[in-house]
């Protein structure tokens, strides 16, 4: 159970992240269309399905699985929301090492941002522990 739980946490955490760098935190990416409000209107009817299986989780402690699979899916939405309302990295991104990386693919400093952090905070938690 306490695998579950570290998963499902972590998906979380993902979601968190995922929804601090695509509001422009740090500001990775330009916003050329949609905003940021629009996507998260989007993803409030799985915050309220978040909450409920929480509540459910206090009774029935398997249903934490489910959590963490809805965390997981819903930070994969944010990430190709973001991917569609930009046009790539910021320009000071682009230097002529990374600009191949870049050009492959698009979301790498999203991705390298996000579960980046999400693993030194876990990394940190099992030190810690």
């Amino acid at each position: 159970m306490a695998i579950i739980m570290s998963i499902s946490f972590t998906a979380f955490f993902y979601l968190i992240i995922a929804l601090q760098v695509a509001s422009g935190f740090p500001p990775l990416y330009e916003k050329n269309q949609g905003s940021v409000g629009e996507e998260i209107k989007s993803l409030l009817p799985y915050g309220f399905a978040l909450m409920l299986v929480m509540l459910a989780a206090t009774i029935v402690t398997e249903v934490f699985l489910i959590f963490g699979l809805i965390s997981a899916w819903a930070g994969w939405r944010v990430r190709k929301s973001v991917q569609v309302r930009t046009n790539g990295p910021l320009n000071w991104l682009l230097n002529p090492l990374t600009i191949d990386a870049f050009n492959r693919w698009p979301m790498l400093a999203f991705d390298v941002w996000t579960i980046g952090m999400v693993a030194l905070t876990g990394a940190l938690i099992f030190v810690s522990s």
